[in-house]
């Protein structure tokens, strides 16, 4: 009897909060070679895209003899974001098991200490602020092309981004967190893990988001899935502020915007890569003339001339 598959997103620890992410899947994934060319890709692609999640199901997580007990929601996605103030939580694994039909299984995934006092850290986005993907492309057909066509290991990274990225995680005492925040499926999950490590990314968190028919509905910026991300990583970290690293493709810029308006204290700097899109470029280049907090770049080059 085949077990069910457990994949675990992400699962980090901080001076104040627990938080662990995943979905349970009827099939493990399809794992990609750096052999595997266009057709092998296309393959992966259609195998991501119908994944087979189960919904409602009870899962168990186990931290520090802690028991979480949560549901699935209608696309296999459970979640623990808790206060573990007072609970004398001890740093080490999270145990995680369910069951459904005659099918189960049980695994223990590591749970990545960040508790450490750091200033600093990274928040970042990934299609055209550090993987050349093409988002503002005539119907994004950059994107669609490269996604199904070109494997992780295949993929551009925008220049001088790995380095640059390693220069600022390190540019205080301690190495802060790093948190990859990208509007891509968590289906892309594995894939853009690959890319990252492949590419020799500072080590770091990936938060993607679910696909589903609410996106089709009409959102402000403050509902907006890169917002409320970067809202609760600010309340995990409650202790560092963060650099914004993102592009002037579509809405980093006024997502980020709000966000350091409500939070001015807490937002360090806001980094832009120019992205292709001249209107918004012209409006931000005066913008951020006016405003030292924010910095454009072609590329990142240039962080290494200061």
């Amino acid at each position: 009897m085949k077990k069910l598959h457990i994949q675990v997103y992400t699962s980090f620890i901080t001076r104040t909060h627990l938080y662990v992410k995943g979905r349970i899947l009827k099939d493990s994934p399809f794992l990609i070679k750096p052999t595997h060319g266009i057709f092998s890709s296309l393959i992966y692609t259609i195998i991501r895209a119908f994944s087979r999640e189960i919904k409602f199901v009870p899962v168990q997580c186990v931290v520090s003899s802690i028991a979480y007990q949560v549901v699935t929601d209608d696309e296999g996605y459970f979640e623990i974001f808790d206060n573990i103030e007072g609970k004398n939580m001890e740093v080490g694994v999270v145990e995680i098991s369910a069951e459904y039909k005659s099918r189960s299984n049980k695994i223990v995934a590591p749970i990545v200490d960040l508790s450490s006092d750091v200033p600093v850290g990274i928040i970042s986005d990934i299609d055209d602020t550090i993987m050349v993907t093409g988002v503002k492309s005539f119907f994004k057909i950059k994107v669609i092309l490269n996604t199904l066509f070109l494997n992780p290991f295949r993929r551009k990274p925008i220049e001088a981004a790995a380095d640059a990225f390693h220069l600022l995680s390190n540019h205080v005492n301690g190495k802060g967190p790093v948190i990859y925040l990208s509007n891509s499926p968590w289906n892309l999950f594995i894939y853009l893990q690959t890319f990252l490590e492949y590419n020799g990314f500072p080590e770091g968190t990936l938060i993607l988001r679910d696909m589903g028919w609410q996106l089709l509905k009409s959102r402000t910026i403050a509902q907006r899935n890169k917002f409320i991300e970067v809202e609760k990583i600010l309340i995990a970290f409650s202790d560092t502020n963060f650099l914004l690293i993102g592009d002037t493709g579509e809405l980093d810029f006024d997502i980020y915007q709000q966000l350091e308006e409500k939070y001015p204290e807490r937002i360090e700097q806001i980094i832009l890569n120019k992205a292709g899109n001249r209107k918004k470029e012209k409006m931000l280049h005066e913008y951020v003339k006016k405003n030292t907090k924010y910095k454009m770049l072609t590329g990142f080059t240039k962080v290494f001339d200061e």
